[in-house]
């Protein structure tokens, strides 16, 4: 898609919108096939599919990877309770191809078998054969050893990850916790959407250096099962009646989000316009050593937008005083930059290094 259309931005949302609502369609699907009737499954979706809850997954193209893990996870799952192990095991095998968060899907398989099933486990074998040796060699040969990616299995990280994701529910301080009430309930159904939840979750818990409200993205779509069957306790109008009462407010909640992202956005479309401008004038200068970025702008948006100017993958860029800056600096010409941004414009200053050779 970069190389079909570049920076143009709106190509990118239809299929991120059509996974989304694939996602929700997948939701339903599983919904009524643990018994949940037609109109709280549909509840249950529309929770899943309006929550601005994690509103990155399906704004920024970047978390598409969420987006497939949750098709491929709910997939595997819909599919095993069908007893089609063959493709359940291919779509888990697809689902963490997609994303790690998947590690945890086994587990997640044995509760459905365990709480709805026959109590048929032989077939799990493989599943949770795969999945310790993707877990072992997580841990053991990570090469993230001291960084953001580094798991932290400590109280600490905990106090970090668990108001982060116990508040992306309902955007309130550990909403997510309120979900935990719902366990009380004698209802199988609820127990095993939460438990799919809680398991989705734990990986993320001890990775205090990665939070994302797009990594909530597939435990909400577990949620909205858990949601949905405890709403089948309950008269169709009362649930309409707490849509109704809920959409206000995820609506206000959508638009504080989408302002300050918009925001962001703007810093970073004004960063791109110039960085484009500056190499469409010097096509010959394909390294690029770079001090700043726009607030909220990664490594790989700095690479990416570089690439796309240039109409290519794979050019060299390097951040500012690392040795492969300062060897590339050593050996070619290089275009350094500069960024600033006082709130309203950005000024991207750019100039050519010669070796000094």
């Amino acid at each position: 898609m970069g190389r079909a259309f570049g920076l143009d931005f709106p190509p990118y949302m239809t299929p991120l919108f059509i996974i989304h609502l694939l996602n929700g369609f997948l939701v339903y699907l599983l919904a009524r096939k643990i018994k949940i009737g037609t109109w709280h499954a549909i509840a249950g979706v529309a929770f899943f599919t309006l929550s601005a809850s994690a509103f990155d997954a399906y704004w920024k193209p970047m978390y598409v990877f969420d987006l497939l893990c949750t098709t491929f996870c709910l997939a595997s799952v819909l599919l095993f309770a069908c007893r089609q192990w063959i493709l359940s095991f291919l779509a888990f095998w697809l689902a963490y191809k997609s994303k790690e968060l998947a590690v945890m899907l086994p587990a997640v398989l044995f509760a459905y078998e365990y709480w709805l099933g026959r109590g048929r486990y032989l077939p799990l074998i493989p599943f949770f054969a795969v999945s310790l040796s993707f877990g072992i060699q997580g841990i053991l040969l990570n090469p993230n050893q001291d960084n953001e990616y580094t798991f932290r299995f400590t109280l600490a990280a905990l106090g970090k990850t668990i108001p982060f994701y116990a508040q992306r529910f309902l955007l309130l301080p550990f909403s997510g916790l309120a979900l935990l009430a719902l366990a009380f309930v004698p209802d199988r159904r609820i127990w095993f959407g939460l438990a799919a939840c809680m398991l989705f979750l734990f990986t993320l818990l001890f990775l205090p250096g990665r939070l994302f409200e797009a990594y909530t993205y597939l435990p909400l779509s577990c949620a909205a099962l858990a949601l949905a069957a405890a709403a089948s306790h309950v008269r169709p109008a009362w649930v309409v009646a707490a849509l109704v009462l809920w959409i206000p407010w995820n609506v206000r909640d959508l638009r504080r989000e989408s302002r300050a992202k918009l925001a962001l956005d703007d810093e970073a479309a004004e960063f791109v316009d110039q960085l484009q401008a500056w190499s469409a004038k010097h096509p010959q200068v394909t390294t690029l050593v770079y001090a700043d970025q726009p607030r909220g702008y990664h490594q790989w948006g700095v690479a990416a937008a570089w690439n796309i100017a240039h109409k290519t993958v794979n050019l060299p860029v390097y951040f500012s005083g690392t040795p492969d800056a300062v060897k590339a600096m050593a050996n070619q010409a290089v275009a350094q930059e500069q960024w600033t941004w006082n709130g309203r414009t950005g000024a991207l200053t750019i100039q050519i290094h010669l070796p000094s050779h």
